[in-house]
C-alpha cells in the first residue's frame, strides 16, 4: 500500500509499505480522509534532515513515522476484544493516547497522561496511508450527516477552534477576536459566528482574509496595521472583544490577542510556537482584569460530544476546507500548505 513520509527539508515521498493487521483492541481502517495541519508543517516539513528526530515544541519526531493526526475512515478489520465497533463503521479517531487507566485518562484527558501510549502521526504510524490500524478506544463513530473530510478536520484542527469558545465560556452577544485565521483560527470564527456571537478576524496574508470575507466573516483586518487595535475598538463600540482566541502561535499575535481584549474580557491561547513573549502583566492582565487561559487538544469524549452537536445542528464545516488531494499528490498537497494557502487542505481517497 502507499503511505506519504515527510524526510524535511520540505519533502514528501510516497513509498510502498505493509498493509497492517491489527491486534487485540485495535482496527484497520481504510483511510477516506487526511488532514494536513499546521503543526506537521513546523515539526516534519519543514525541518532540515539533520533535524527530523526533533525536540521541536518539546516533542520528538521520527521520520521513519507515517505522518498525519487528523483521521477519518472506514473499519475494514477488528482485532480481538474488540465491542465497540465493527466492519463498515464510518469514524473519525483522536490522535493522542493514553494509557487507559491513569487518572488523567480516566477523565477523558489522554494528552496529559504520564504513561504516554503514543501519538497517531508522531511515535505511532499516522493518517497519511491507504491503511491505518489504531485502537477501537481511540475511533469516534462519525455521523451520517458529517463527510470524512469533515470528520477527520474535527480531529484537531476544527475542533481545537471548538474547544477554545467552550474554554472562553462563550456567551449570547459576545464579540469574538480571532487572531490567526489559519485551519484552526477560522474553525472558531466560524463556530462563533453560528453560535450567536459576532466574529471579528485578524491576520497579516491578504489571502486568508479574502477567504474569511468570502466565507461570511466580517470585519477582518490586517493583523500587522499600526492601527489595528483602534480597528477593533472601533468593530465593537470602542469596548474591544469579550472573547479573543490566539491562533497564530506567534509573539506578535500573542501581545495583540491581549490588546484587543476588552476590559474582562477572555483570552484562550491556542496557537503553538517558540518565540518567547516579554509582557507587562499589569497594564495588560492586571489593569484590564482579564482571564487568560490556555487550550491544547480536547478529551476523547469531546469529540463525541461535538459531533454529535455538529450532526444535530446540521452545522457543515465544507466551506472551509479548500484543498482536497489524492494521496499520489501528496507533495503538491505539501506545497500549497507550505505556502500558507487560506481554508483547510485535505487528502482524500475516492474509494
Amino acid at each position: 500500500m502507499r503511505a506519504v513520509f515527510l524526510p524535511g527539508g520540505r519533502r514528501a515521498e510516497i513509498r510502498e509499505v505493509a498493509v497492517p493487521d491489527p491486534g487485540p483492541g485495535e482496527v484497520q481502517i481504510a483511510l477516506r480522509a487526511a488532514g494536513l495541519c499546521g503543526s506537521d508543517l513546523h515539526m516534519h516539513y519543514r525541518p532540515a534532515p539533520e533535524l527530523r528526530h526533533g525536540p521541536i515544541f518539546g516533542l520528538v519526531t521520527d521520520p521513519d513515522v507515517v505522518p498525519g493526526h487528523e483521521a477519518a475512515g472506514v473499519v475494514t478489520k477488528v482485532g480481538t476484544f474488540v465491542t465497540a465497533v465493527k466492519t463498515g463503521d464510518r469514524v473519525a479517531v483522536h490522535h493522542i493516547g493514553g494509557c487507559g487507566d491513569c487518572i488523567a485518562c480516566r477523565r477523558g484527558f489522554d494528552m496529559e497522561c504520564r504513561n504516554k501510549w503514543g501519538i497517531y502521526g508522531l511515535d505511532r504510524p499516522g493518517a497519511m496511508q491507504d491503511y491505518m490500524v489504531v485502537r477501537s478506544r481511540d475511533c469516534v463513530i462519525l455521523p451520517a450527516n458529517v463527510d470524512f473530510d469533515e470528520g477527520a478536520y474535527y480531529t484537531c484542527g476544527a475542533g481545537t477552534g471548538y474547544l477554545a469558545l467552550r474554554r472562553a465560556s462563550l456567551g449570547l452577544g459576545d464579540t469574538v477576536a480571532v487572531v490567526g485565521l489559519g485551519p484552526v483560527g477560522m474553525a472558531a470564527a466560524y463556530f462563533a459566528e453560528r453560535s450567536g456571537a459576532r466574529a471579528v478576524g485578524l491576520d497579516p496574508a491578504e489571502p486568508r482574509r479574502r477567504f474569511a470575507k468570502e466565507i461570511g466573516l466580517y470585519p477582518v483586518y490586517d493583523a500587522c496595521a499600526v492601527d489595528v487595535v483602534d480597528q477593533v475598538r472601533a468593530a465593537t463600540g470602542g469596548a474591544g472583544a469579550n472573547v479573543v482566541i490566539e491562533a497564530s502561535g506567534s509573539a506578535g499575535g500573542r501581545l495583540l490577542a491581549l490588546d484587543v481584549a476588552a476590559i474582562g474580557g477572555r483570552v484562550v491561547l491556542v496557537g503553538f510556537g517558540d518565540a518567547e513573549n516579554v509582557v507587562d502583566l499589569q497594564s495588560t492582565i492586571i489593569q484590564k482584569q482579564l482571564d487568560v487561559l490556555g487550550a491544547w487538544m480536547f478529551p476523547l469524549p469531546d469529540l463525541q460530544e461535538m459531533l454529535h452537536d455538529v450532526s444535530v445542528r446540521a452545522i457543515s464545516i465544507k466551506p472551509l476546507i479548500s484543498g482536497n488531494y489524492a494521496i499520489e499528490d501528496a507533495a503538491r498537497a505539501w506545497t500549497a500548505f507550505d505556502q500558507g494557502g487560506p481554508g483547510k487542505t485535505v487528502l482524500t481517497w475516492g474509494r
